[in-house]
């Protein structure tokens, strides 16, 4: 026990000694010299083996962040597509309401197009009192008349299309006929042949059941008809377009 004990105060006093002589200095150096690069390459070592894993996960983080902002995008412009619609909508009904010929005990009823490729309808049906063979209009011009009437939905039958009742027309300077489609122009017909008809002249309605008289139809744009046929035909311009149209009145 005693000789351990001696051993051990020796060896602390020898650590003492080469401490305070010097001895030890060489020795700590060479151990920083080694450790120093160990040290240096284990550390770019450790940063080469982490890279794949940091690179994944700023890829990951960064995708992240661009679906978010993709998501943010699209909903904006979501929301702008909205806000242009409804102002263009309140714009077109501005327009309709601030006609200065309207009658204040006139139905009219205001709603918007539905295009689908079973038929054209608008939007509005038997709860807000259409009826059927009411007349519909854009900017005061006939387009069509409903065909058929349910709850909150009503068929329209354009001029364009070949009707189950043609309406009657007349030109500005009196010249009568009957309106009807080919399925994508709107026709006025049954013109005698010895009849004269100017390109450009207005046609309004002449008034019959569900129809009011003088309701403009749109301008002669050119005839069509063959020289053998028996009456004349004449293409019929309307500048509104059904399809295109924001809002529609039925009357």
């Amino acid at each position: 026990m005693k000789k351990d004990l001696v051993t051990i105060a020796m060896i602390v006093f020898l650590s003492m000694l080469f401490e305070f002589v010097g001895w030890f200095d060489p020795v700590r150096i060479l151990g920083e010299r080694i450790a120093v690069p160990v040290t240096t390459v284990s550390t770019k070592i450790v940063e080469k083996l982490l890279l794949p894993y940091s690179a994944l996960e700023f890829s990951l983080t960064k995708s992240k962040y661009l679906k978010q902002l993709e998501a943010n995008y699209a909903k904006a412009l979501a929301n702008l597509a909205e806000v242009d619609a409804l102002r263009a909508e309140n714009e077109e009904l501005k327009t309709l309401l601030g006609a200065s010929d309207r009658k204040l005990d006139k139905k009219i009823i205001i709603g918007a197009p539905i295009v689908s490729l079973a038929f054209p309808a608008v939007g509005v049906g038997s709860v807000d009192g259409v009826q059927e063979k009411d007349m519909v209009l854009i900017h005061g011009t006939l387009v069509g008349t409903i065909d058929q009437v349910t709850e909150y939905q009503s068929k329209v039958s354009l001029l364009s299309s070949r009707r189950k009742t043609r309406i009657l027309a007349r030109t500005e300077s009196g010249v009568e006929g009957v309106i009807d489609g080919d399925g994508k122009n709107v026709l006025l017909t049954h013109i005698p042949r010895s009849t004269p008809v100017q390109e450009g002249e207005r046609v309004v309605t002449v008034g019959q059941e569900g129809i009011e008289r003088n309701i403009f139809i749109g301008t002669v744009q050119k005839a069509i008809s063959e020289p053998s046929d028996a009456t004349q035909t004449f293409l019929i311009s309307q500048i509104v377009s059904f399809y295109s149209s924001i809002l529609v009145e039925v009357q």
